[in-house]
């Protein structure tokens, strides 16, 4: 069945609707939305802004350690294949960032979720992410993995935050 780019975002709407919220210390937000001609890169900072997790230039003069605006962001994600993109988002919603420990998902929980939204999105997805080899920070928590997709029309993008 092809789905169009309004049926394919209420589904992935449907799907993600459970992860977004506080779990253990950390937390785990989600945004899917049409992506309409604008820049995957200036949607996933303003969702970052959104959340409340960038800080600007502190009053000690110290330079944040979060991007401030989309070029910044742009600079500190690496594109990943579509099995890496799964591996991440698997992993930021079944393990706490700074412990392992366990987070909203099951690892089979969550393997079944994503796996479902990467079939959604399609093979033509692009996937960015601040893990590895980028290793950028993108908030302003000791510990954060950003991934952010593109497919379809549709811009999906998972943030894990922690703490130790």
């Amino acid at each position: 069945m092809i789905l169009d780019s309004s049926q394919r975002l209420a589904r992935v709407q449907h799907l993600l609707a459970g992860l977004p919220g506080p779990y253990g210390n950390e937390h785990l937000w989600t945004l899917v939305d049409v992506l309409d001609g604008v820049d995957v890169f200036d949607r996933a900072f303003a969702f970052l802004l959104e959340c409340a997790v960038v800080d600007s230039v502190s009053g000690s003069g110290c330079p944040p350690q979060a991007p401030q605006d989309a070029a910044q962001l742009r600079y500190r994600l690496s594109e990943l294949d579509q099995d890496a993109a799964l591996a991440v988002l698997v992993e930021t919603a079944s393990r706490t960032l700074a412990y392992g420990m366990k987070g909203r998902y099951s690892e089979s929980k969550a393997q079944e979720v994503f796996g479902r939204l990467v079939d959604l999105l399609g093979p033509e997805t692009r996937w960015w992410s601040n893990i590895d080899p980028a290793g950028g920070w993108v908030t302003r928590h000791t510990f954060d993995a950003l991934v952010a997709g593109t497919g379809g029309g549709i811009v999906v993008a998972v943030l894990a935050v922690d703490e130790d």
